[in-house]
């Protein structure tokens, strides 16, 4: 068993289309992308990390399939859910997992600020304790992009704050 995840509790249900209330992330400044780069031996270890003030971890993946995901008490949702995730493949999982404490510091995704790679994830601090991520094709991609044989581009997100978490 991984030391990492162990098993998947709690899950919520998502929509197939986004939500009109999602947070229109495009409008918040971008932060330099410099400070919170990692790079790994390999592209799907590479890309940007960051926290933010109301405590989450995140990790954004240098590939887009491979999306957003955050750890950390996820307001709003159910009791004891601890980590959030979202791809261009993949709507968006809020979710429990069994996991060894992350106690890597993250630089600061300020209040107010987005973090947009250019991969078609963007995620932006809206509060203190709230944060928005949303994935979809980048828009470098021609808009005719095929979907690949094993899986369908779409777009996705979530949004964690304490009135209500939720993803599609």
């Amino acid at each position: 068993m991984s030391a990492a995840v162990l098993a998947v509790l709690a899950v919520v249900p998502v929509a197939n289309a986004q939500p009109p209330k999602f947070p229109d992330v495009d409008s918040y400044p971008a932060v330099d992308l410099a400070e919170y780069q990692v790079i790994g031996a390999h592209p799907s270890m590479s890309g940007w990390v960051f926290s933010t003030p109301g405590g989450l971890k995140c990790q954004s993946n240098m590939i887009a399939d491979l999306g957003v995901s955050c750890t950390g008490t996820i307001a709003g949702a159910g009791t004891d859910m601890n980590s959030v995730a979202v791809s261009l493949t993949k709507p968006g999982l809020i979710a429990r997992y069994e996991q060894s404490p992350d106690d890597h510091s993250y630089p600061l995704l300020p209040t107010g600020s987005k973090i947009a790679p250019g991969n078609g994830v963007v995620c932006a601090v809206l509060a203190d304790d709230a944060l928005a991520c949303r994935a979809k094709k980048p828009d470098s991609w021609p808009k005719d992009t095929q979907d690949p044989p094993d899986r369908h581009y779409g777009e996705h997100g979530f949004v964690v704050q304490p009135s209500g978490s939720w993803s599609y």
